[in-house]
């Protein structure tokens, strides 16, 4: 069993089986990420043919002092950016997760019945659903990948502050409609 690095130098060395070797480690993941974020299987096919497509032609580029898995990420997050860009009827993109850190925030101390947590949680996906398309992509990197802060950035191509002021500002307006 080969390392990453060495599936990576075989791979810009033109190993197709080694490149094969190195995406089998992630397709799942990233093909996830955008079903998630395009909420549309036709459109997260494409998208995810295209990352790798990519992936495939600018793999001599990447820097080894990074993170192979966060540079992937980057490009598939930049590839549904396009697809939601290109395409304005995709509105909803992000799929109805529970956004567990983002309720947990609101919900601290309160004892609710069942049809109230279940309205709270309509509400809560209804605000994600009308935020901006970073805002959206921090919230689910951080909400529902369990990412963290630097991680999200460098996956944006932000900066950490900005990756914190959206997903402040996200939980704020959500907690603004559901107080």
């Amino acid at each position: 069993m080969y390392d990453e690095k060495e599936l990576i130098n075989k791979a810009v060395k033109g190993d197709e089986k080694a490149f094969e070797r190195l995406i089998k480690r992630y397709d799942r993941k990233i093909f996830n990420l955008l079903l998630n974020i395009l909420k549309n299987d036709a459109d997260a096919c494409d998208a995810y043919q295209n990352t790798f497509i990519k992936v495939h032609k600018n793999l001599k580029s990447f820097r080894t002092e990074s993170s192979f898995y966060t540079w992937l990420y980057r490009i598939a997050v930049n590839t549904a950016y396009s697809f939601y860009k290109d395409r304005q009827r995709l509105k909803n993109n992000i799929v109805e997760n529970d956004f567990s850190e983002i309720e947990h925030l609101h919900n601290s101390g309160v004892d609710d019945d069942e049809e109230n947590s279940r309205e709270r949680k309509k509400i809560v996906r209804a605000e994600v659903e009308r935020l901006s398309f970073q805002q959206k992509s921090v919230v689910y990197l951080k909400s529902y990948e369990g990412k963290k802060f630097k991680e999200i950035a460098d996956i944006l191509s932000i900066n950490i502050g900005t990756a914190k002021k959206y997903f402040h500002r996200a939980v704020q307006n959500i907690k603004g409609k559901i107080d």
